[in-house]
């Protein structure tokens, strides 16, 4: 956060700050009082602690203190809160007043401290610091900051100097230490504490206190950041340990709540959590049955789990199992060693480790009359689940979500008459043996469905089109499915639809257009040919992919993409296209932002190819027959030309692009002889960006992997995804040409303006040996 300390505005100024237990809140708000205090006759610094809005004496401590600080001369009393109140106000309002509330965590401890922006004089500045974000929001904070965690740098120095008095670390302590910060994960608080407990130790005690961090964290740390637990209602209290367990809960239970403690945070549809408060939830766990593990609400450590399911101890205070298979080799789970937990709600087995293979090894062991108690179940995650059905008690009354990855399961719900009257998901990804999914009456606020790689998969039951919340349904993969039923047009508010890969589904539903709310549809590598005349009814589609088609040629003309107004990436990859084919309203997709036509045959890009306004990435790989490539949309950021054999002309390909030729190192650079530029090269108004240019040859063979090319210009870098893999029609002593635009908007943060040479280089990621022929660089300007 940046302050002017000579800003002389006259408005009441009112910030709140933000941020988890031991972040620095207090040390930042501190610095900002010591940085104005001057400025200010009337200043007061007031350390809330505790929860004082329970404790009427403490607060109206508080209320005494600010008055005697701003008017220490004064005789006059405070007696009770409501006159403090008044008191405060009237002599506030006359004042430029500093005040800073430090650890604000009750809207009540504000209306008696800082009712408002009309308590101030003119120039006044609030700051107020709490955990609890929602509190700031509803007090009308004028600026609202959250403070964050430190970066990698920041912690290192911080730990540094409170672990060796200097700024970076000895030099036979850095890995170490690196370790440190890295547990540490930015906090503050935890820095400084460990930093201090390790001061002039030997390296053999940092790494007892390190592996002893691993299985009893700091309680000086650990007290700081239980604050925040302790405030919150035992409804939260439960769904903070849950998450702190790796449940990735919903949002709409309450989600939302510990976000605003500064607890959880949510990135990429993902709930998060710091590593300290996360070893947090785990002692507060553990605390619940230091000896008795089946007294403990949650199991999480797989010796934990195992030791109560052999000793059969588990009870009705068990809500939650979270058993990591690839920790173990196997463990048999019977009905006794679960009979007791009458309480379970959460079960999720899984599989930790990241590479997943379909023919994984069962390792839960159980029989076919395998039950458990599952009426208060409400999430049910089990990989590799071993059984052809779900067991014969099964209760899913209150279950929200089923996940069961490379399960056993035949069919699913078929002849259960149980509803599953909340359950809002299914995951049956790569249940190889799944043949029928049916009866989805039983299953009315379904809202995802997701059924990839079940490749014994043939029909969907028509009562699918009853399910008036689906809005993602993903059936990619599934190798044996020949049709859909026509009433999945019925469904009106499925907003993404997955058939890619669906191999044997040889057409779609003639009603396709009435999905008015479908935004993304992938039907790639189908046998459905082109896509059906309805495409463009669906007004609010953004992203279509129907790359490989088989059913024949893709041929333009059968369909219109008139309508489809909202649309930004568009894949046609692979559709046997001529130069004749490309239809006229294609270039009427004014909103398209990524355009896919790799693997098409057609031998020059139109050009009105300029009229896509908004176009900012162009694949034309493998396009073997393209010559001319004319024009490019002013907007376009990213072109990838790769395998284009004929590729002939090109705005890279004019007499200004600089050539050369080397072997590539170990390092599989190429370096350019740095080529000297005009002084009047840039120009503001007319430079658009460089295009680069890289044909190269593989010496040996071909790799086998995606790889990412990283060009360099000066000191500025940029990486491109090499798209497909390379072709196997090609011979190891093929040239492939790759081509990049980098718009002038990317480079600026390098300074483009004060280069008077360009040195640029090119390398190609999992690449051990290739040979580069040409390369080049291109200045673009309108």
């Amino acid at each position: 956060m940046k302050l002017k300390s000579g800003d002389k505005s006259k408005f009441v100024l009112m910030v709140g700050i933000c941020g988890l237990g031991g972040v620095g809140k207090s040390t930042m708000v501190r610095a900002i009082y010591n940085e104005l205090s001057y400025q200010f006759k009337s200043k007061s610094f007031l350390e809330v602690a505790g929860d004082v809005s329970k404790d009427c004496h403490r607060l109206l401590d508080l209320q005494k203190q600010l008055f005697c600080d701003i008017s220490p001369r004064s005789k006059k009393k405070i007696r009770i809160l409501a006159e403090g109140i008044n008191v405060l106000k009237n002599m506030l309002c006359r004042e430029k007043v500093l005040l800073v509330i430090d650890g604000a965590n009750d809207e009540m401890q504000l209306q008696n401290l800082a009712g408002g922006h009309d308590w101030f004089g003119e120039g006044s500045r609030i700051f107020i610091t709490s955990r609890n974000k929602e509190l700031l929001v509803q007090h009308k904070v004028d600026v609202l900051y959250e403070l964050p965690e430190l970066n990698n740098d920041e912690a290192l120095e911080l730990f540094s100097w409170h672990a060796f008095e200097r700024s970076y670390p000895h030099h036979d302590f850095y890995i170490l230490s690196k370790k440190f910060v890295e547990y540490c994960q930015g906090l503050p608080l935890a820095l400084k504490i460990l930093g201090s407990c390790l001061f002039q130790k030997q390296s053999n005690e940092w790494k007892i206190q390190l592996r002893d961090l691993d299985k009893e964290p700091n309680m000086k740390i650990l007290d700081v950041l239980k604050v925040s637990f302790d405030g919150l209602p035992s409804t939260y209290k439960a769904i903070f340990l849950d998450i702190a367990y790796d449940w990735n809960c919903p949002a709409e239970t309450g989600i939302g709540f510990l976000i605003n403690r500064c607890l959880v945070t949510i990135s990429n549809g993902k709930v998060g959590m710091h590593n300290l408060i996360q070893r947090l939830g785990h002692k507060i766990v553990r605390d619940e049955g230091p000896r008795n593990k089946g007294m403990r609400s949650r199991l999480w450590d797989h010796v934990d789990v195992k030791d109560v399911l052999k000793k059969r101890t588990g009870t009705n205070s068990i809500e939650g199992i979270f058993l990591n298979l690839s920790k173990l080799n196997n463990i048999n789970l019977t009905t006794q060693a679960m009979k007791e937990m009458s309480g379970l709600r959460l079960l999720k087995i899984f599989l930790g480790s990241e590479v997943v293979s379909g023919e994984e090894d069962y390792k839960v062991r159980i029989s076919r009359d395998f039950e458990f108690p599952t009426w208060g179940l409400s999430y049910l995650y089990w990989h590799g689940y071993p059984l052809n059905s779900l067991p014969s008690n099964f209760e899913p009354q209150k279950l929200v979500e089923l996940n069961m990855p490379y399960s056993n399961i035949r069919e699913f719900v078929e002849g259960n008459m149980v509803r599953f009257e909340r359950l809002t998901a299914v995951i049956l990804s790569h249940s190889k043996y799944l043949i029928k999914v049916s009866n989805f009456s039983s299953t009315p606020e379904l809202e995802k469905l997701i059924l990839e790689g079940c490749t014994s998969l043939r029909e969907i039951d028509p009562s699918i089109g009853d399910l008036r919340r689906l809005s993602l349904l993903d059936l990619k993969e599934c190798k044996s499915l020949g049709s859909l039923p026509d009433s999945i047009c019925n469904l009106k508010s499925l907003k993404t639809l997955y058939l890619s890969g669906c191999s044997e589904l040889n057409c779609l539903p003639k009603d396709l257009g009435n999905m008015q709310h479908l935004t993304e549809l992938y039907a790639n590598r189908t046998a459905t040919g082109a896509p059906p005349p309805v495409i463009g009814r669906l007004r609010e589609l953004q992203i279509l992919s129907f790359s490989g088609c088989t059913g024949g040629r893709a041929y333009p003309s059968l369909f219109s993409l008139s309508g489809l107004l909202l649309l930004r990436e568009l894949d046609l990859s692979d559709c046997y296209w001529w130069d004749a084919e490309i239809p006229d309203d294609f270039w009427g997709l004014y909103s398209l932002e990524k355009l896919n036509l790799s693997g098409n045959h057609f031998t020059m890009v139109p050009p009105r190819i300029t009229e896509l306004s908004m176009l900012k990435v162009l694949v034309l790989g493998r396009c073997k027959r393209l010559e001319e490539i004319p024009e490019f949309p002013p907007s376009l950021e990213e072109l990838d030309a790769h395998e284009c054999a004929s590729l002939q002309t090109s705005l890279a390909s004019s007499s200004d692009v600089v050539e050369g030729t080397a072997r590539m190192t170990s390092l599989h650079n190429t370096i350019l002889q740095r080529i000297q530029l005009p002084s009047d090269w840039y120009d503001s108004d007319k430079f658009l960006g460089f295009c680069v240019c890289f044909v190269f040859a593989f010496k040996d063979q071909l790799p086998q992997i995606h790889n990412d090319i990283l060009c360099q210009l000066n000191n500025f870098s940029f990486f491109y995804p090499y798209w497909d893999k390379w072709s196997g029609e090609h011979s190891s002593n093929d040239h492939h040409m790759w081509l990049a635009y980098q718009p002038r908007s990317g480079v600026d943060i390098c300074h483009p303006e004060a280069w008077n040479s360009i040195r640029a280089s090119f390398e190609l990621s999992g690449v051990t040996d290739a040979l580069s022929t040409k390369c080049g660089i291109h200045l673009i300007y309108k």
